[in-house]
């Protein structure tokens, strides 16, 4: 469960011109309909970008776990160069818990660079997993929770639109056992009130999920905050991630904490051509 959502949003879509500003520094918030149509059309459109294979980046990446008490009982850190290969993102590891890879891993991390060259897909890729797409926002998920805008905020410099969310009940339907997490999850979104785009989003869980009834497990703690930046005009990746698990596995009590931070874009390839969709008003 290391890596339950990736930020793939995207319910429909509409032809246009790139977006305007309708909604910045407005009065009064946009509709909820207005805005969710403007943000799921912005996001579809994005994924036919596919903007992180335009750019080249640094990425760190930190992982703990603890014990019931507290203490640290294993720490992994890795430092990344991410960029494009035929297309597609493609993560390179330059250290590896504070070192230098040594021979075998540099070996490793070659043949891995290799193997995306040729058009095969490499182990470790940064692509979405078959998880991460059932976390996308579909009108099934939408349909789990009530929103209300709640006011405006500025986050880099930007005027933004926040927007809360909870479950819609205590008794919705549950297909697979992401649905258990999903279910039980509240957070707030904030949107970019220019491009529409999701610059922040914050949830957690709001009660404890089970597996196999409490045998198997059970998650008591789940509370992630993913980071949004726009690189250039039309163009946004994550620059953070954090989030922290606590629980029960089978018999043992665990604790997970992991951080990400990306930083040093340069474009490393024209914006494939097309228009963003137009803002509806």
């Amino acid at each position: 469960m290391l890596f339950l959502w990736s930020l793939e949003l995207g319910i429909g879509s509409f032809a246009g011109v790139p977006p305007g500003s309708a909604g910045t520094n407005a009065p009064t918030p946009p509709s909820f309909e207005l805005l969710s149509s403007n943000v799921v059309a912005r996001s579809k459109w994005e994924r036919t970008q596919n903007t992180a294979a335009q750019f080249t980046f640094s990425r760190i990446r930190v992982l703990e776990e603890f014990d019931a008490k507290g203490k640290v009982t294993d720490r992994k850190q890795s430092r990344q160069e991410c960029f494009p290969i035929n297309g597609v993102p493609f993560a390179r590891l330059l250290q590896k818990d504070g070192r230098p890879l040594t021979e075998k891993e540099i070996k490793a991390e070659e043949e891995r660079e290799a193997a995306a060259r040729s058009g095969k897909k490499p182990g470790n890729s940064p692509e979405p997993s078959k998880r991460d797409k059932q976390w996308q926002f579909t009108d099934e998920m939408l349909a789990r929770y009530t929103f209300k805008i709640t006011g405006q905020e500025i986050v880099r410099d930007r005027p933004v639109w926040v927007v809360e969310f909870a479950p819609r009940s205590k008794d919705l339907p549950v297909k697979q056992m992401t649905d258990r997490v999903a279910n039980k999850v509240a957070g707030k979104l904030w949107i970019d009130a220019e491009e529409w785009e999701v610059a922040r989003l914050k949830f957690w869980l709001t009660e404890e999920v089970t597996v196999v009834g409490g045998v198997a497990g059970v998650l008591r703690k789940f509370e992630m905050t993913l980071d949004r930046t726009r690189i250039e005009t039309n163009a946004w990746l994550p620059t953070m991630l954090d989030f922290e698990m606590a629980g029960r596995e089978v018999m043992v009590n665990k604790r997970l904490h992991y951080h990400e931070e990306s930083k040093n874009f340069k474009r490393a390839v024209s914006p494939p051509k097309g228009v963003a969709p137009a803002t509806k008003k």
